[in-house]
């Protein structure tokens, strides 16, 4: 018995060994070892380093789902046939630990022991009879540490690259927070859910939520702080306008904490280039963020979109004090060909993206920008027009 209190006593605290899987860093080395966009090196290490976390945690479930699904990993019967051993003996040894806490101690105990299964099938990579377990801890939990469960389902769904499991429990957690004031456990939720947005590619409502999680920050169970202000910079600077990308990024203590290390630089110089409009810096700029973008886990997807988008906001930004500009003096500011600047706007033209048309004869790019002042006042003069028929068609039915 004696024994069975000291490895209890080992998890005591449920909430920090729940928040200890899944290894969202080995999801990442495995996508880095078949991302076409790393290099040998890059995909060397990352395969050494996955055979590594299989090998010290004993996921042989992941191991095998690796060898059947990638042409990468190869199979390897003596890891098979070590780890198996010890995953069952382990398995055997916590279903016992289970049954004597539920013969000798109370609900607590129990419920202590089963997390540490849980925990454990996670670890190792079993998909299916973790989510069975994580059920079980469910119908069984209440108050923070359910909504803990709940957001380890999320990142379970994040490390098997499921976007199904991961919805299912969002809107789970999302519910479940409804009914408490759990304030801290609310603003992790914004981070989780503005993952998913961004993977989803909802980069204005991720932008939202991420702006508003940098200075009540926890969330590192699924991210660095660094990581944070990265995706807030790219997103925000895709929909946010010039005041909020002043206030609440170029001069916000947190994110230029992070932005001025040598290596996280290049963020502040894409945010400070692109509020400047020194679109030839920017452009460079520009060139570091999308290598970033093409390796990471949730970004790379949707590279394409997220180049196209930035260059169209660029481009307005560029446009709109102009009635005309020369395509070739636009493309220079750009550090672009001429002829890959107009094949651009035309492409955005075309989808009604830019209002804009371009003079063929002349080379030049004619801006037809309402100005934001007059289109209010056209949009005020309209609605008045509108109240006033309004009233007049009242005024008549009530003469009647």
């Amino acid at each position: 018995m004696s024994t069975l209190k000291q490895q209890m006593d080992r998890v005591n605290n449920p909430e920090e060994l729940l928040q200890t899987v899944p290894d969202l860093e080995l999801t990442e080395l495995i996508h880095l070892s078949g991302s076409i966009y790393s290099t040998e090196e890059e995909k060397n290490y990352s395969i050494t380093r996955v055979i590594e976390k299989i090998k010290q945690n004993g996921m042989i479930p992941l191991y095998e789902s690796l060898v059947k699904n990638t042409a990468i990993f190869k199979l390897d019967e003596e890891i098979i046939s070590i780890i198996s051993k010890k995953n069952e003996d382990e398995l055997k040894t916590l279903d016992e630990k289970i049954k004597d806490a539920t013969e000798n101690y109370g609900d607590l105990e129990v419920r202590n022991c089963q997390y540490e299964k849980l925990v454990y099938l996670i670890r190792i990579g079993n998909k299916e009879e973790c989510l069975k377990e994580l059920e079980i801890a469910l119908e069984k939990t209440v108050g923070g540490l359910r909504t803990e469960l709940l957001f380890l389902g999320i990142r379970i769904g994040l490390f098997w690259n499921d976007s199904e499991l991961v919805n299912s429990f969002l809107l789970k957690s999302q519910d479940q927070l409804k009914t408490t004031s759990d304030w801290e456990r609310k603003n992790r939720f914004k981070v989780y859910d503005a993952i998913h947005k961004i993977s989803t590619r909802k980069f204005s409502l991720a932008s939202e939520l991420l702006l508003d999680s940098i200075t009540t920050f926890t969330a590192v169970e699924l991210m660095s702080f660094d990581r944070l202000i990265f995706y807030t910079v790219l997103t925000s600077i895709l929909s946010v306008d010039r005041v909020t990308l002043k206030n609440k990024l170029l001069t916000c203590p947190d994110i230029l904490k992070i932005a001025l290390q040598p290596d996280k630089k290049y963020l502040l110089e894409y945010i400070e280039n692109f509020y400047n409009g020194n679109y030839l810096e920017f452009s460079k700029a520009l060139l570091d963020i999308i290598f970033m973008i093409r390796k990471d886990i949730y970004l790379y997807p949707h590279y394409k979109f997220y180049l196209r988008s930035i260059r169209l906001r660029a481009y307005k930004q560029y446009l709109e004090p102009f009635e005309s500009v020369s395509i070739t003096k636009m493309a220079d500011s750009f550090g672009v060909s001429p002829q890959f600047l107009e094949r651009d706007v035309v492409t955005f033209i075309s989808s009604s993206k830019l209002p804009c048309t371009i003079d063929k004869v002349k080379q030049t790019i004619i801006c037809n920008y309402i100005d934001k002042k007059t289109n209010n006042y056209n949009e005020i003069i309209e609605k008045g027009d509108a109240l006033l028929n309004r009233l007049q068609k009242l005024s008549r039915i009530v003469q009647v």
